[in-house]
């Protein structure tokens, strides 16, 4: 286990306090990226027509490859991964 300092209750409050305004903004940024991804998932999901809805897929916190958003879907479609999806000729 790792030793986390020691803080007196009154000093965590004082930092949680100035911390907090970062957290929000945070929150803010990370809520409306999240919408942004999920109107670009829409978009990709109507513009193929394929009858399922696709969606962004990570591994260990970062995007992976698009693929369907229903497990059930994924014998319709198979996962596409990142490496594919790379224009290697720009």
């Amino acid at each position: 286990m790792v030793n986390e300092p020691k803080l007196k209750d009154k000093e965590k409050k004082e930092i949680i306090e100035k911390l907090r305004p970062f957290w929000n903004r945070y929150r803010e940024k990370e809520d409306k990226f999240r919408r942004e991804i999920a109107k670009l998932e829409k978009e990709m999901t109507e513009k193929l027509g394929l009858g399922i809805e696709l969606e962004f897929f990570h591994i260990d916190n970062e995007c992976a490859g698009i693929g369907a958003s229903n497990i059930a879907d994924r014998d319709k479609f198979p996962l596409i991964h990142d490496s594919e999806l790379y224009d290697f000729d720009d």
